[in-house]
């Protein structure tokens, strides 16, 4: 997308800097006292500072009831929550309150430095970029040695999520992320913990491939906590991270990828009810066989019915009898690809193909039918959904 002209009157103004809390009364004072005194570049005239409190329960409360009071912070926000939620949760609710331009996100420790606002803001303000991601790993700026398997689950994270996005990022974790507000407002947010970061980039993946969007990244420094000093990711989140970018994303290498595991999991179904069937209630016979293998094949179909609906395609059903058309074709692009290969396995057979090839060439067939059926007829989009 080419950057566009604009007029002075157009130039952002405010920056909202949202800032989630959880726990953090050893810090926050000081990375409160750290953003109020970083200087704006021009055009921006002035901050708004959004800070929402998870339920905090060792006192950071008090502190920030204490804080706003002060003449110097009246640029500031609170919100609280009434049970702790997470990290998501807590952007969400300061991303409703923004009132600014461009919103950026500060954690609430002192992991990463204000001062490099500049640089994290010049590509929007140079109309260059619309969202600008802050990489721990780019560039020579200075950081704070710790733990090996962490940054190395990191970039593998960014790496798999590169992979289901089709960007080409160099961290996907990092907490300095900056948008145009009308952009990131648009966009739903789901994932209440640390799943917010592979998310939002799913998210902004989809505008960034039909060229809404702008994405670009610059080279941050680090200072990272340890576990004793109050960093609270954990595997659990790293674990969550990975559903996050399968459920999300929606590149062509995600789909083919989703497709294929969501049919091995689909052909595994049918075995197991099959086997299920005729082991353990006997239906044994022609007869009962026959029964036993429709019965499978239909439970199988709508295994995967569901899961191409809701994360291979993750598709929008408008009501319930959309859901019921969407499943018929489903059902009809099912049975013409069985059609085509029992055709195509009956005049291989007649031409004297071996049994064992023929049965793998006939079952790519329909996989291939039915992977453009799907893509193409049933789950076809009228546009692009903005961020789903």
């Amino acid at each position: 997308m080419p950057a566009a002209k604009r007029s002075k009157d157009n130039d952002p103004k405010i920056l909202s800097i949202v800032i989630p809390v959880y726990n953090e009364k050893a810090t926050i004072k000081e990375v409160l006292d750290a953003v109020q005194q970083v200087q704006l570049p021009a055009p921006l005239q002035k901050k708004e500072i959004i800070i929402v409190d998870d339920y905090s329960t060792d006192g950071t409360r008090d502190i920030l009831q204490s804080l706003v009071q002060k003449k110097e912070n009246r640029n500031v926000v609170l919100a609280f929550h009434e049970i702790n939620l997470g990290k998501g949760a807590a952007l969400r609710t300061g991303f409703q309150k923004v009132t600014g331009d461009i919103t950026l996100i500060q954690d609430a420790d002192l992991e990463y430095d204000p001062q490099e606002y500049g640089k994290l803001l010049q590509p929007i303000l140079d109309n260059k970029a619309d969202v600008v991601y802050g990489s721990r790993f780019k560039g020579g700026d200075s950081h704070r040695i710790l733990y090996f398997f962490h940054t190395m689950g990191n970039k593998f994270l960014t790496l798999l999520s590169n992979l289901f996005s089709d960007l080409n990022l160099t961290d996907v974790e990092t907490c300095y992320k900056v948008f145009r507000s009308e952009i990131i407002k648009k966009i739903s947010i789901d994932e209440n913990r640390f799943g917010f970061e592979p998310e939002v980039t799913a998210k902004l993946a989809v505008l960034a491939r039909a060229n809404q969007i702008r994405i670009f990244e610059v080279g941050i420094s680090y200072n990272g906590r340890t576990y004793e000093e109050g960093k609270k990711i954990g595997i659990k989140d790293a674990l969550r991270a990975f559903w996050v970018i399968w459920k999300y994303n929606s590149s062509k290498a995600a789909v083919v990828i989703k497709y294929i595991a969501h049919g091995v999991v689909e052909a595994m179904a049918q075995f197991a009810l099959l086997a299920l069937l005729v082991e353990l209630f006997y239906f044994r016979g022609p007869v009962m066989e026959n029964i036993a293998f429709a019965l499978s094949t239909e439970f199988a179909l709508l295994i995967g019915f569901l899961l191409h609906s809701q994360l291979t395609w993750r598709f929008p059903f408008r009501d319930k009898s959309h859901f019921w058309l969407k499943m018929g074709q489903f059902h009809l692009v099912t049975l013409v690809s069985l059609a085509v290969r029992q055709v195509a396995f009956y005049y291989l057979s007649i031409g004297g193909m071996h049994y064992l090839l023929n049965t793998l060439i006939t079952i790519a067939i329909a996989v291939v039918i039915n992977f453009f059926g799907y893509s193409r007829w049933v789950y076809r989009r009228l546009g692009i959904e903005k961020g789903r």
